[in-house]
């Protein structure tokens, strides 16, 4: 589900899970990020700031991690990809659809408990309501394509 198609990023929502609420990928077709245009750059922090500025305004998130790993790519002999994973933290607890949502492990790297069935941050939402969540955030986007 896209939120944005650019010249150099896109930004795709992501509604397999939303362990995190608001949590996208900032992807673009370039190998490494020695390989991005100086305008690329530019274009990248803007969508930075506009998923920060969204998901502040709609679901009250305190901060955010942004991770650019591409490990499974060259474990798996597979082209890589530069993308970021843009990750929403809460500090509060958040309330949407009636359910309310806690970021379990605010403060502390969020894969780090992504292994363990017990540990790690579960996914409370129904498709429908992923599908209300992005379009929560598509209402309140800004920025045009």
């Amino acid at each position: 589900m896209d939120l944005y198609k650019g010249k150099y990023f896109n930004v795709v929502f992501g509604d397999w899970c939303q362990e995190f609420v608001g949590y996208c990928i900032i992807g673009c077709d370039k190998e490494s990020l020695s390989n991005l245009e100086p305008e690329a750059w530019e274009e990248l922090g803007k969508l930075e700031n506009e998923l920060e500025r969204v998901c502040k305004k709609v679901f009250g998130a305190t901060m955010f991690n942004f991770a650019c790993l591409m490990n499974n790519a060259y474990r798996d002999d597979e082209k890589p990809m530069v993308h970021y994973h843009f990750v929403p933290r809460y500090k509060n607890k958040l309330e949407l659809f009636g359910k309310i949502y806690k970021d379990k492990h605010f403060g502390y790297n969020f894969w780090k408990w992504a292994n363990s069935r017990f540990k790690r941050q579960k996914d409370i939402f129904t498709k429908k309501e992923t599908i209300k969540i992005y379009e929560m955030m598509k209402d309140e986007w800004s920025i045009n394509e």
